[in-house]
């Protein structure tokens, strides 16, 4: 969420970065992958950077090392200095920023190396790069070069400098295309020796690239940021034995592989030479799997790939003729939807898996070009199929056509990008969608049609889902992460961010939540579905989380994370939360909390815990609300307005004539030690549960006045904050 930081590292100075490497004979070089999109993009082999590291040996003959940081992290590597240390110290530490949302980690990434490594030269490279090198060369930038297009020739460059010790000038290197791929050295996958035991951990698929560029102008790519698109590949007999190398460096048994290329077999005599001495020659993965254009195949290429092992991706963008058109799916868009049913038909016949894309909420997008596109995917599914659907909203990629013709774009079709450029700040993932596709249609109804329309033909594909070879199960699986896309949970998320969002461009800090029904409809079925998940459900207690929006209390920084059964702290130094579900499910469930019962919460924070005990009393009961911090309990009179049978005050827990005499009473604080002034104050046949010392318990008090108590299990809540006592430090929150 956080822009990214103002203060910058100073770049190394000429003086340190210019020397040359006299204490050792060659240079040594650091290649870095930061890790996938994410948090992970489950591929093995960072073929991009075996290739750059093949480049460098052969004509700057100079040491290399490569290090995948997800695989690192797999391995136990604790930290950044561990990774430098082990083949240091390098002279050359190139950082790959694969796409845009690498941006702000490779930033990040690349002032850990300055600082431990400063007179490295610190490069970077990729599709960001390639289309805003000057997001590397400004003030303050950790970065001393920048390489845009094809890597190899520009970092074999600047190896070479630094051995001769004279520093280039030119801080943007290339392009310098790699134009015959055949004559480059071939990777040496024994870079990645290291990560095979942990390679299963890390990925669900090895990763391998045949060929380089696409000239194709689809709208939304990032290709032509490369600046050469000349499709370019290794021969087909060469690029089958890369397969064969990969295959003896991993043993691919059980693996699946995917050829990585941005446009595989572009030439048909190349695509038909290679499938068939691949069938010839085949691998021992599971299954092999491609991006290919559809208006490029025949009968007799699905035949092909049957014989090779092979399943091919289509990027299809679009059900609707028109957004064909205008996403610049060029080719033959006469009949390019027709085509794609026949397609899937020979598929079909012949058993062959294979997936196709569309994008919702591409720009020039509207209600009717969705529905159109939603009722052609129906048809194209609608009996037993070998394929299945990825879903995809439109994101805005920086050096694509839409974003260098922006003003263009938007003047055609009304588009608007809310926040750009959205890769300077955190939620890269979302920022990267904010945009309305057109005049007619915003984000948010964008954002409904996709769950809308599409969710029910990604479950009718799960049902008649008709593969029976091999790999069943990888396909099933991409079948279970499309409809682990369009959840409500995953609608919850994206609406919580929205509303984040135009809050901060507004400068506010409060968002009145009381009007938007989309939001409130799509957070309790997220609520649902998580409580569901957690077995907390059944009952007046579950009936009363699912019912209660727990959006509206909390602030605004997790407005995202409202529904799901976790902590979520009300105060900047996480003295206060809004406890997690589980945690009110236990406390009411152990008071035994009914209907007509008359509830005391001590720490209610902004209101949610009385919110879901008025649920469980109804009209005829009441809670009351104790809350120390007066800004918290001001908010929870706000949100507690509309119910009648709760009072929010502002007052300490351990003021017990404040709610002398209440028999079910839950504390939403570790008190360390149950103070004794509570269970005296605690009517008779009152029950009082609370965290002590890091565990549940419960007191009960009978008639006469005695008190057993119980612990209940374990748990972990914010500390008790009165200025009466000093409680035992308790670790973090429930």
């Amino acid at each position: 969420m956080a822009s990214k930081s103002a203060k910058a590292a100073k770049p190394a100075t000429n003086a340190n970065a210019a020397l040359a490497v006299t204490a050792r004979d060659r240079v040594r070089v650091l290649l870095l992958w930061p890790g996938g999109l994410f948090g992970g993009q489950g591929n093995f082999g960072v073929p991009q950077l075996l290739a750059i590291a093949a480049a460098i040996r052969a004509e700057a003959d100079a040491d290399v090392d490569v290090v995948d940081l997800d695989a690192e992290r797999a391995l136990g590597t604790k930290s950044l200095s561990d990774v430098l240390a082990r083949g240091g110290p390098y002279d050359v530490v190139g950082v790959s920023c694969y796409a845009s949302y690498d941006y702000l980690k490779v930033d990040a990434l690349a002032r850990g190396v300055r600082e431990l490594l400063p007179r490295a030269w610190i490069v970077t490279g990729g599709y960001h790069p390639s289309a805003r090198p000057e997001d590397f060369t400004g003030e303050g930038s950790p970065f001393d070069f920048v390489v845009v297009g094809d890597g190899e020739a520009p970092m074999v460059e600047l190896v070479l400098a630094r051995a001769s010790g004279k520093r280039p000038l030119v801080r943007v290197r290339g392009p310098l295309p790699t134009k015959h791929p055949a004559q480059m050295p071939p990777v040496d996958w024994e870079l990645l020796a290291r990560y095979r035991p942990v390679a299963r951990r890390v990925a669900s698929q090895a990763e391998i690239y045949l060929s380089r560029g696409c000239p194709y102008d689809c709208a939304f790519c990032m290709e032509r940021a490369k600046r050469d698109t000349s499709w370019r590949a290794l021969e087909p007999g060469q690029a089958v034995e890369e397969m064969h190398r990969l295959d003896r460096f991993l043993d691919l048994r059980g693996w699946t592989v995917f050829i990585a290329d941005a446009l595989f077999g572009m030439k048909t005599p190349w695509r038909r030479a290679f499938l068939e001495e691949l069938a010839r020659r085949p691998i021992r993965a599971e299954k092999i799997w491609l991006l290919v254009r559809l208006d490029l195949l025949e009968r007799e290429d699905l035949a092909l790939m049957a014989a090779a092992n092979v399943a091919p991706g289509f990027g299809l963008e679009s059900g609707d003729p028109e957004q064909v058109r205008r996403i610049r799916k060029v080719g033959r868009l006469s009949d390019y939807l027709d085509h794609m049913v026949q397609v899937a038909g020979w598929a079909k016949d012949l058993g062959v898996p294979w997936g196709a894309n569309v994008i919702v909420g591409h720009p020039g997008e509207t209600e009717a070009t969705l529905r159109t596109s939603a009722r052609y995917l129906t048809r194209l599914f609608e009996l037993g199929t070998t394929g299945f659907l990825s879903v995809d909203p439109f994101r805005l990629y920086p050096g694509s056509p839409i974003d260098e013709e922006r003003a263009a774009w938007e003047a055609q079709t009304g588009m608007r990008i809310h926040r750009y450029p959205w890769w300077h700040d955190g939620d890269q993932d979302f920022l990267s969608e904010w945009v309305d596709p057109s005049s007619s249609l915003d984000f948010r109804r964008a954002h409904e049609l996709r769950h809308e329309l599409f969710t029910p033909i990604l479950e009718g594909i799960a049902r008649r889902f008709s593969y029976e070879g091999p790999a069943r199960a990888y396909f099933e699986r991409a079948i279970r992460d499309q409809l682990a896309q369009v959840t409500p949970a995953r609608a919850a998320r994206t609406l919580g961010l929205e509303r984040l969002w135009r809050a901060l461009l507004a400068g506010e800090t409060e968002a009145d939540l009381s009007g938007d029904a989309y939001l409130a409809r799509t957070s309790a079925a997220a609520r649902s579905e998580v409580l569901a998940e957690a077995g907390l459900e059944d009952g007046a207690v579950g009936s009363a989380l699912a019912v209660v929006p727990r959006e509206r209390f909390v602030p605004l920084e997790h407005l995202a994370e409202a529904h799901l059964d976790r902590a979520l702290s009300l105060d900047a130094a996480g003295a206060a939360t809004i406890s997690a579900m589980h945690a009110y499910a236990a406390q009411l469930r152990a008071l035994e909390v009914g209907a007509g019962d008359r509830v005391v919460d001590l720490g209610g924070g902004t209101g949610y815990g009385a919110a879901v005990a008025s649920e469980v009393v109804g009209a005829e009961g009441g809670v009351l609300s104790l809350e120390i911090d007066e800004a918290l309990a001001t908010r929870a009179r706000v949100l507690l307005a509309d119910r009648a049978n709760v009072r929010a005050v502002h007052a300490d827990a351990h003021d017990v004539e404040v709610w002398r005499g209440a028999t079910k009473v839950m504390v939403g604080f570790d008190v360390g030690v149950v103070p004794p002034a509570w269970l005296e104050a605690l009517g008779p046949g009152g029950r009082l549960v609370a965290p002590v010392s890091g565990e549940l318990v419960l007191h009960e008090k009978d008639a006469s006045g005695a008190v057993t108590s119980r612990v209940l299990g374990a748990v972990r809540f914010v500390r008790d904050r009165s200025p009466a006592v000093t409680t035992s430090p308790a670790a973090g929150a429930p």
